[in-house]
C-alpha cells in the first residue's frame, strides 16, 4: 500500500487524545461497608464487569476514529491489488516508427530499446487491462485492429516493424490517440508516447508551440494520465541524400534524362572520397566521387538514356556510412514513344512567332522545328480555334487552348468528356478571351471544367510582375527549385488575368504580387491547368527566357502522365490510384523491395475504381501487376528524418511540465512512476464507510452506557 498524501497519516496521532481523557478520568473507588452490602454483592460484580467491557470497547472507537480519518485524508493506493486483477487501466502507446529511431547508440538503437521496454511495459499491466499501440511516424495507423487485453497479441510483432516511416506529425498522432483512448473502456486511461524526441518533429512545441491535440487529449473525463518516455541515440553523424530532382519524369527512346542529387554530411566531421553510384533499373552504371564538408552539402549530377519504352526506375546510392537506410534515392521515369498533344490556336497568325499558340509550338517540339535528327517527346497538332472539332481530341492526351475567345456548340461538352476520362488540359488566357463566358459557362461556379472565375485584367504599374520565389512542390516544377534548371523569376509581366477564389484548386505558381499565376483543378480522372497570362509575348517576356522550353514540356508530360504517379513519394504514407472503374474485378499485385507479395482488390467508388495499400514504409521500387502490365512505384525516406539529433533531455522534461505530463528515460523511471500513479484502486471510498460506521456506533454505545 502507499499513499498519495502520506504527510497526513501524521493525523492518525490524535487517537492520543481520547486515551489521554480516558487514563485521566478513572474513576477512584472508596471502599463503604454497610450492612445490606452482601444482599447486592453478586449482582454488583456482574455488572462491573459489562461496564468494564463497554467502557473498553468505546474507548476502541474513540480511537479508531482519528486514525481511520487520518487515513481517507491519506488516500490510500492498493498497488498490489493490481496482481489480483484489480485496477484495470487503458493504456494508449505512441509507438515513433520513424525513421530516426534506428539511430546509432551504445544500448541499441532507440527503436530495438523502444521494442523491449514496451514489451515489458505490457508484461507488468494489471491483468485485464486492455492496451492499443499507435504507430506515429508518418501518417499514424494502428498496429492492430482495436485494443486488446492479450500483450502477446502486440510484442509478437514489435520485431516485424521496419522502424522507416516519415516524420512524427506530432498534433496528428496525438489526434489519433485522442480518438483511440474515447473508445477505451476502463476508467483509469493512460497514454505513454514512445519517441527519440527528434528535434525537426519536437522542437516547435518545445519553443512553446501550442500542441490542440494534446490539450484535448486532457480534457477528457476521466483525465488520462500522459507520459513522455524518451529513447535517445547517443550519434549525429550521418550521410544522407537530402533531395534529388529529375530533369523529366516522361521520356522518348534515346533522349537523356538528367538527375542531380544533393548529398548532406550531418556530422561534424568532413568526409573525403564519398563514393556515390548510379543505378538503373538495379543495375550499377557508373561511379562518382565526392568531398562534404562537416554539416554541409554536395551537387552530383548524372544523365542516362533508356532505348526502350515503358517504365524504368533510378537510384542514386552513396558509401561510407553505418546508417545506411537513408543513403539511396529512388525515382521512377517513363519512357513514351510520343505525346500527342493538340493545341488549340485562338489568335492564329501568318508572321512568324505571331500566333496566340506559335511559341508553344516551338516550345514542345524544338528538334522538329529545328529540323533536327533527334526525336521530340511530344507531338504537337495545331488547329485553329474555329476549325476545332471532336475528332480532334482522338488519340490526344493534352490539349492547350491559347487566347480562345470561347468553344463553339458542343466543342465544350466534348473538352469536358476528354478531361473526365483522363486527358489533360491547359488553357492560356488572353486579350481575346470572353471573360463573361469564362466565368458564366467554362468555370460554372465550380462544376465546369476551368479551375477559377475570372475577376479582372491587371496591369503592372512601374516594375513589372515577376514569378514569385519559393520553395516549389508542385512534381511539375520541382526541377526549377534550383538554379540549374533556370530561374522562373527572370520571366517579367506587365498584364496578367486575377483569379477569384475556388474550392479544390492548387496553385503551382505565383506572382510577387500575392496572386496566382498557374492553378490546377482535378475534373473526374484528368486535371486542368490555367495560367493567368498568354502563351505568347504579348504580356510577358516568358516564351522568350531559356527554361520556357523545359517548363512546358514538363507541365504537358505531368498531364499526360497522370496514371503513372508521381516519380516518387515518402514513406508513411499510403499508395491510392484511381484506376478505370474495369478495374474494379482485377485484383492486384503489389510486391514490396523486399520481395513480399500482397493482393490488393480496387473498390468502386464515385464511377472510378479506388487502389488504396497500407502505408508504405520501406523505400525502393515497388512493383505493381495486374491484368499483365506492371507498374512501378518509388517510395523514399523523408529527408527531415536524417537529422536525428534529438531534444535534450531537459528540453522535453519542460514540454512535459507545461503540458502536465510525466516525464522518464528508463524503464526504471517508468517503473517507479507507475507505482506512484492512481490506477483506479483507491481505497479511500471503503475507509469513510468505516469511519461513518465507527462515528454511528459510538453513539449507539455512549447511549448503552448512559442507560445504565
Amino acid at each position: 500500500m502507499t499513499f498519495l498524501n502520506a504527510i497526513l497519516l501524521a493525523g492518525a496521532s490524535a487517537f492520543l487524545i481520547p486515551l489521554l481523557i480516558h487514563l485521566f478520568n478513572r474513576r477512584r473507588v472508596v471502599t463503604v461497608r454497610w450492612g445490606a452490602m452482601h444482599l447486592l454483592h453478586e449482582v454488583i460484580r456482574q455488572r462491573k464487569r459489562r461496564m468494564k467491557v463497554e467502557q473498553w470497547l468505546l474507548l476502541a472507537v474513540r480511537i479508531a476514529i482519528p486514525i481511520v480519518l487520518a487515513l481517507c485524508l491519506a488516500r490510500p493506493v492498493l498497488t498490489a491489488l493490481r496482481s489480483l486483477g484489480l485496477g484495470k487501466t487503458s493504456l494508449v502507446v505512441l509507438l515513433d516508427d520513424s525513421f530516426s529511431m534506428r539511430a546509432p547508440a551504445a544500448g541499441g538503437t532507440p527503436a530495438e530499446r523502444a521494442r523491449q521496454d514496451l514489451a515489458q511495459i505490457l508484461a507488468e499491466l494489471p491483468g485485464g487491462s486492455d492496451t492499443q499501440v499507435l504507430l506515429a511516424g508518418g501518417v499514424p495507423s494502428p498496429l492492430l485492429d482495436g485494443p486488446t487485453t492479450v500483450p502477446e497479441e502486440i510484442t509478437e510483432r514489435l520485431p516485424g516493424l521496419s522502424g522507416l516511416a516519415g516524420p512524427v506529425r506530432v498534433n496528428d498522432a496525438l489526434q489519433a490517440a485522442t480518438a483511440a483512448l474515447a473508445r477505451s473502456q476502463n476508467a483509469a486511461r493512460e497514454v505513454a508516447v514512445l519517441s527519440d524526441f527528434q528535434a525537426g518533429d519536437w522542437q516547435a512545441a518545445a519553443d512553446g508551440a501550442a500542441l490542440p491535440a494534446l490539450e484535448a487529449l486532457l480534457k477528457q473525463e476521466p483525465a488520462p494520465q500522459v507520459t513522455f518516455y524518451r529513447l535517445a541515440g547517443d550519434s549525429a553523424e550521418n550521410l544522407s541524400i537530402a533531395a534529388a530532382d529529375l530533369s523529366a519524369q516522361v521520356l522518348a527512346e534515346g533522349q537523356p534524362v538528367g538527375l542531380r542529387a544533393r548529398l548532406r554530411n550531418h556530422g561534424l566531421k568532413p568526409m573525403q572520397d564519398v563514393v556515390v553510384h548510379l543505378e538503373a533499373d538495379g543495375a550499377r552504371l557508373r561511379s562518382t566521387r565526392v568531398s562534404l564538408p562537416a554539416q554541409g552539402e554536395s551537387v552530383v549530377h548524372f544523365n542516362h538514356a533508356f532505348d526502350r519504352t515503358g517504365e524504368h526506375s533510378l537510384a542514386v546510392r552513396l558509401e561510407g556510412d553505418s546508417f545506411p537506410e537513408d543513403n539511396a534515392f529512388y525515382c521512377v521515369v517513363q519512357v513514351r514513344d510520343q505525346l500527342n498533344v493538340l493545341l488549340v490556336d485562338g489568335d492564329p497568325s501568318a508572321t512568324p512567332l505571331g500566333g496566340a499558340a506559335d511559341f508553344l509550338e516551338l516550345a514542345l517540339a524544338p528538334y522538329e522545328s529545328a529540323s533536327a535528327s533527334l526525336k521530340d517527346l511530344v507531338r504537337a497538332t495545331k488547329v485553329e480555334a474555329r476549325r476545332f472539332r471532336e475528332e480532334d481530341l482522338r488519340g490526344k492526351e493534352v490539349v492547350i487552348l491559347a487566347d480562345v475567345e470561347r468553344l463553339q456548340g458542343n466543342r465544350l461538352a466534348d473538352l469536358d468528356k476528354f478531361v473526365r476520362a483522363g486527358g489533360g488540359l491547359i488553357v492560356f488566357a488572353g486579350p481575346h478571351c470572353d471573360l463573361e463566358w469564362y466565368t458564366r459557362e467554362f468555370h460554372r461556379k465550380g462544376e465546369g471544367l476551368f479551375p477559377a472565375p475570372i475577376a479582372g485584367l491587371q496591369r503592372a504599374r512601374g516594375a513589372p510582375a515577376r514569378i514569385l520565389q519559393q520553395r516549389l512542390t508542385h512534381p511539375a516544377v520541382l526541377y526549377f527549385n534550383d538554379a540549374h534548371g533556370g530561374r522562373l523569376q527572370d520571366a517579367e509581366f506587365q498584364s496578367w488575368f486575377e483569379f477569384g477564389a475556388a474550392e479544390g484548386v492548387k496553385p503551382v505558381l505565383q506572382l510577387d504580387r500575392g496572386v496566382p499565376l498557374l492553378l490546377e483543378k482535378a475534373v473526374g480522372r484528368g486535371r486542368v491547368m490555367a495560367f493567368a497570362a498568354t502563351a505568347d509575348a504579348e504580356w510577358a517576356n516568358l516564351p522568350l527566357q531559356p527554361f520556357y522550353v523545359p517548363l512546358m514540356q514538363r507541365l504537358a508530360a505531368h498531364l499526360a502522365s497522370q496514371d503513372a504517379g508521381a516519380a516518387w513519394s515518402t514513406a508513411g504514407s499510403p499508395l491510392r490510384l484511381v484506376l478505370d472503374p474495369a478495374a474494379a474485378g482485377t485484383a492486384h499485385e503489389l510486391r514490396d523491395p523486399t520481395g513480399q507479395m500482397q493482393t490488393l482488390q480496387p473498390r468502386l467508388e464515385g464511377g472510378v475504381a479506388l487502389l488504396e495499400t497500407s502505408p508504405l514504409r520501406a523505400p525502393g521500387i515497388y512493383q505493381l501487376s495486374a491484368a499483365g502490365r506492371t507498374r512501378l512505384f518509388a517510395i523514399n525516406l523523408d529527408a527531415a528524418e536524417s537529422e536525428v539529433t534529438p531534444l535534450p533531455a531537459e528540453g522535453v522534461r519542460r514540454l512535459a511540465e507545461r503540458h502536465q505530463a510525466a516525464f522518464v528515460e528508463s524503464l526504471d523511471a517508468w517503473r517507479k512512476l507507475d507505482r506512484t500513479r492512481r490506477f483506479g484502486s483507491e481505497f479511500w471510498q471503503p475507509l469513510l464507510l468505516a469511519l461513518l460506521a465507527l462515528l454511528f456506533f459510538e453513539v449507539l454505545l455512549q447511549q448503552r452506557i448512559a442507560r445504565g
